[in-house]
């Protein structure tokens, strides 16, 4: 299985970066620079991570989003979190969709497209799915819902599973 660390994907999305990361999981705090602010990724640690690749143009993102909105609705509080990261080179063109297709997740902007080669992101909008640990479980190419039923499986999945492991440890 590929293993990134969630981080240094989100690093991309940055101006920049205060201090290297290696692959992982989540070992400390990071505080990257972010359109002239910083964003902090400490309150990611622990979850599982939709981080979702999307465009205006994208036809199929407009299926996509009420989905998502739906799974941050009944997921959110068992600790998923859904991150997509726009990837126009004109933010007004994501406006615009955003509000046609409201999002009900955080959204994060990388007009350089940097993020997308890292994650080598091969249709719109394409999705991975990260573990706890901050390791890429799977990923999901396009959207559909027969394909989306399946990777929200997989998110219940993890959800699930983390949780038991969480008990035991108590």
């Amino acid at each position: 299985m590929k293993r990134i660390l969630f981080i240094a994907v989100v690093f991309f999305c940055s101006v920049s970066l205060a201090d290297p990361v290696s692959k992982g999981s989540f070992s400390r705090p990071l505080v990257l620079a972010i359109n002239g602010g910083t964003y902090s990724f400490k309150e990611h640690e622990g979850k599982v991570v939709l981080l979702d690749f999307w465009a205006s143009w994208c036809g199929p993102c407009r299926q996509s989003f009420p989905w998502m909105n739906g799974l941050q609705r009944q997921y959110g509080k068992e600790n998923l979190e859904i991150i997509a990261i726009n990837l126009d080179s004109n933010r007004e063109d994501a406006n615009i969709f955003l509000a046609e297709v409201p999002a009900e997740f955080q959204i994060l902007y990388d007009q350089s497209g940097k993020s997308a080669e890292l994650m080598d992101v091969q249709g719109m909008p394409m999705s991975y799915l990260i573990d706890r640990q901050g390791n890429v479980h799977s990923s999901l190419v396009g959207f559909s819902p027969r394909r989306a039923s399946s990777h929200e499986g997989q998110i219940k999945t993890l959800i699930e599973a983390e949780y038991v492991l969480e008990d035991h440890q108590k």
